[in-house]
């Protein structure tokens, strides 16, 4: 549709549709123990059934159009869109993370016909390379209709996602930043992950190629049947590790038709039977005729109609709401999308540290906002004896002169063996936790010792 047409389309409904979409929604929570407080204002008058619809998801109705509840993760549509709040909990302190949609269209493939080929191409080399390795397992046909109905549209609007994310920024500053929040909830409103996995796709763990196999292992042995963790079986030695997985597309990209082709097109270049077969990689066979530098009119603008007010013991590190100092919560204001539009969607991030453990064991506060963050999915991630070991051994220290040290020498056990067996260096598994607390341990160091040369310049001046 042209630009023009569009906006005349959007208005034209507008005016037919009445002014109904112009009341404002509201939107008010608060997190407590069980999970976080939601109360509902829905404005104008309230139909009966959606009425009773929305009394199915609340608690409590505090009169005809309010209604309260509590939740834990799963947030209700109640306005339409769907909306997520989790927390990761240590001894030194806690993360918060929310993020919502409301209403809008995340389905835009439609409109980006190149996206949807390659996507289309990437969902094929996908089932190919399975069914190469697993097609004469009577339960391969359930993966292959798993990908067929779910990861090739999947794939499809990610795409999209990623190809708007320099056009979103245009649109308003930070939103980069925003698509990739946008990302994460759209994977775990799907299900490929749950909201206390979002950790698995931060930036902070290294090898982000080995934590993508572990997951996409993990799907693939749901949809065969096979028992997880109960792994790897011999079906799938060619995803025990990064290295096999490589190996096993090279040997399937070489049964392709793309690079059967190749050869053909090198030997008769060289006028050589025998000539050596190409070297060629997946961007090759997926990308060899697609170019995506195309510009699509979409229809970025937001409509009206919705106010949230999250309340916060702490200013949101991350957010693209508006902190309210004087009554500690974030507010947004915005409309609802049409369903041609981009969803209206709201997030924070925001960290409570336990100050009193933190002070007690290293005399200050050394872990806040992104740092604590990280701290807290890294400690979510390990499982529990290691778990008991890292806590045990932050619960002895204290104080100290040779606090600094002890941080910076501390290794799991498993790890010192493992470092002991080997000539190499091995895997260490403390180094984010160390990092992130010496960093602050240094940082209280360095500003004690501004003031102290402060108050010595003064005192100089003075004499």
């Amino acid at each position: 549709m042209a630009k023009h047409s569009y906006l005349k389309f959007i208005i034209l409904f507008i005016l037919i549709a009445g002014c109904d979409e112009y009341y404002k929604y509201s939107i008010e929570m608060k997190p407590c123990e069980e999970g976080i407080e939601r109360k509902l204002i829905w404005p104008g008058y309230l139909f009966q059934d959606k009425r009773e619809s929305i009394t199915k998801l609340y608690e409590k109705q505090l009169d005809p159009n309010t209604f309260w509840g509590r939740f834990n993760e799963n947030l209700p549509n109640d306005v339409g869109g769907a909306g997520f709040y989790t927390t990761f909990s240590t001894n030194m302190g806690q993360v918060n993370i929310y993020s919502e949609r409301f209403r809008g269209n995340d389905n835009l493939n439609d409109t980006l016909e190149k996206a949807q080929l390659l996507t289309d191409r990437m969902a094929d080399f996908l089932i190919g390379w399975l069914e190469y390795e697993l097609g004469d397992d009577p339960n391969f046909v359930n993966l292959k209709a798993f990908c067929d109905e779910n990861i090739r549209p999947d794939l499809k609007n990610l795409m999209i996602y990623f190809w708007l994310s320099y056009a979103l920024e245009e649109y308003r500053t930070g939103a980069s930043e925003e698509v990739v929040m946008r990302v994460k909830h759209y994977i775990i409103e799907r299900g490929y992950l749950s909201p206390k996995e979002m950790h698995f796709l931060t930036e902070s763990y290294e090898d982000t190629r080995k934590q993508g196999l572990w997951l996409f292992r993990r799907l693939v042995t749901d949809k065969m049947g096979y028992s997880f963790p109960k792994m790897v079986t011999q079906r799938l030695v060619f995803l025990s590790d990064v290295k096999q997985a490589e190996e096993s597309i090279t040997r399937y990209m070489r049964t392709t038709d793309f690079f059967k082709q190749a050869w053909e097109e090198i030997k008769r270049q060289q006028d050589d039977p025998n000539a050596e077969p190409p070297d060629i990689d997946i961007e090759d066979i997926i990308m060899h005729d697609i170019d995506l530098d195309f510009y699509i009119d979409i229809g970025l603008g937001p409509g009206t109609g919705i106010e949230v007010k999250l309340a916060c013991k702490n200013e949101p590190f991350d957010t693209n709401g508006k902190w309210d100092e004087q009554e500690s919560q974030v507010v947004w204001h915005d409309g609802f999308a049409t369903d041609e539009r981009l969803p209206t969607f709201f997030y924070a991030s925001w960290s409570d540290p336990n100050e009193k453990y933190q002070e007690e064991h290293f005399g200050h506060v050394v872990l806040i906002d992104e740092a604590l963050a990280e701290y807290c999915t890294w400690r979510e991630n390990l499982d529990g004896e290691k778990g008991k070991e890292w806590d045990s051994f932050v619960l002895s220290l204290t104080p100290s002169e040779g606090l600094e040290e002890q941080v910076s020498s501390f290794r799991f056990l498993e790890d010192r063996q493992k470092q002991k067996e080997s000539d190499v260096r091995v895997s260490d598994l403390a180094e984010i936790p160390r990092r992130l607390i010496l960093r602050g341990l240094r940082a209280k160091k360095e500003e004690e010792n501004r003031k102290t040369q402060t108050n010595k310049t003064q005192s100089d001046k003075e004499r």
